[in-house]
This record gives structure tokens, sequence and C-alpha cells, in this order.
């Protein structure tokens, strides 16, 4: 019983010599780490105190929002944070249209060149074996127009009229020479079928044959008096480039390929390096496309 009185009061002595002994507020005051210490603390612990940072900034963040989801109405200029199990995918821009139309018509003038080019090579290779037959004094088959052949008149070809001049074609006059639609129309147009003959519309030399850029299938004939007459839009052609044509021969049929929108033959006239308008010229010579 002694023993355990003794071990008690050994405890209390310790206890009280402890209280004793802890430092009072001023000597822990006194005690503080100086300036330079805490620098070095800091400089030790320096990852520790970047990551409490971060958690802190974090925590406040969180804290601004809330983070939670409210289901009354939002006032105006508030916003609210959804959690969203994947990354949103939101289109930020609806394709133009434009690029679709732009790729359509892109492939709409390949096919067209591809066609006319091998129109060109067919119509091309067709004149030179017509042309070497000719010449070999064997018949040529010229393309038959369905009007009954004149005597001494070239085969394919009708008689001209005035002046030795003939139309280009027959057909429905639909547009003439001057502006239109915000451009310069530099001819004249005649509808007509597909496969409706073209004439030469006066004795000359082809100077151009074959494919060009907005009319599909060209010819352009170099006349005697230096006038040059050019034929668009055409289904194929019947002449080569420094072939001799006369007035009224068929050189082509008319057709409704490159910038066109219904099958006819586009017509210019040429006349010292300036376009004029073919339906004048006609009727300063005798003719008149009604």
């Amino acid at each position: 019983m002694w023993a355990g009185w003794s071990t008690l009061e050994t405890l209390r002595h310790d206890a009280a010599a402890t209280l004793r002994e802890a430092p009072t507020p001023r000597e822990l005051w006194q005690r503080r780490p100086t300036r330079d210490e805490l620098l070095t603390r800091a400089k030790d612990h320096r990852y520790l105190i970047a990551g409490l940072l971060v958690l802190l900034v974090l925590a406040a963040g969180d804290t601004a929002n809330n983070g939670a989801i409210v289901n009354r109405p939002l006032a105006p200029g508030e916003a609210q944070r959804v959690a969203f199990p994947y990354p949103p995918q939101v289109q930020t821009s609806t394709p133009s249209i434009r690029r679709l139309l732009d790729a359509v018509a892109n492939g709409e003038r390949l096919r067209e060149q591809a066609v006319v080019a091998a129109a060109a090579r067919a119509t091309l290779e067709r004149a030179r074996a017509e042309a070497a037959a000719a010449a070999a004094g064997e018949p040529v088959p010229w393309l038959t127009t369905g009007i009954a052949p004149v005597p001494g008149s070239t085969p394919g070809s009708v008689i001209p009229g005035p002046g030795g001049l003939v139309l280009p074609a027959r057909g429905l006059f639909t547009s003439g020479f001057g502006s239109r639609w915000g451009t310069m129309h530099q001819g004249i147009d005649i509808a007509g079928p597909i496969g409706s003959p073209i004439y030469a519309v006066a004795n000359g030399t082809v100077v151009d044959a074959g494919p060009a850029q907005g009319f599909g299938l060209w010819v352009r004939i170099r006349h005697d008096d230096g006038t040059i007459s050019v034929y668009g839009h055409m289904y194929d052609f019947f002449v080569s480039v420094g072939e001799r044509v006369p007035a009224g021969m068929q050189i082509a049929r008319i057709g409704n390929r490159g910038d066109s929108t219904g099958p006819h033959l586009h017509f210019e006239v040429i006349e010292g390096g300036q376009h004029v308008d073919p339906q004048r010229w006609f009727a300063l010579r005798g003719l008149s496309l009604n």
C-alpha cells in the first residue's frame, strides 16, 4: 500500500515540475524564429508550401461558385458550373453550304471538260479521215441536213444569199447583242434542237476548232475580208484548223456544252478586232434573222 502511494507522489511531483518548467507566453515570443530562420525553413519546404497555395486557390474557386446545382432561375449575368461525365462536344461553327456548292460546281466543270475533250478528239479524228478520203478521191460522208441538195451546191450546204452570206443556223432568235445580266453579251443566240446544222456564214479558213473556255466546243473562221465569225456551244464539229470552207457548208451541230442554259448556237462577228452586232451585220448585207 505504501509503495503505491510513493509512486503516485512521484508522478505528481514530476507533473508539477513539468508545469513549472513550461515557458510562459513572453518566453515563447522571445524564442520566435528569426527572419533568416523563417526563410531557410520556407526554402526547405518550398514544394509543400506551393502545393498548399494551389489547394487554397482551388478551394476558393469552388467556394465562389458554390459547387452546387440550383433549381432556381439564374439571375442575369450569373453562371453555374455543371458537371459532365465527358467533355462536351460542341460544334463551334456551322459549315458553310458554299463549300459544298463549290465542290459540286467543280465536279461538273471537270465532267464537262472530260466530255468536251472526248468530243473534240472524236470530231477531229473524223475530220482528218474525211480529209484523207477527199484527197484520195473517195466520197466524203457529209452529215445529211435533211435539205434537198441543190445542183451545183456543196454537199451538206445551203444556197448563199445576198452578198454570198448564209445565216449560221435555223432556229429561234432568243438573245441579242449587248448588255445582259450585268455583263456584255458579245453575240446573238439562236435556239434549236441538239444536232441541228450550223453553217459557215461566208467563205473562209478555219482558225480554231475544239474546246474553248465558256463555249464548250467552238469553231472560228476567218473570212476573206478579215472578218472572223465565232460559233459556240456546239455538240460536235466537222472541220479542222487550216481547212478552207465555202459559205453555207455545214461545219458543226447545235449543242449545249459550256456555259449554256439550253441547246443553242452562240454566234459572234469580230470586225477590225472589235465585236459587232451580228444582227446588224447581217442586215447591212441583206439578210434578216426573222
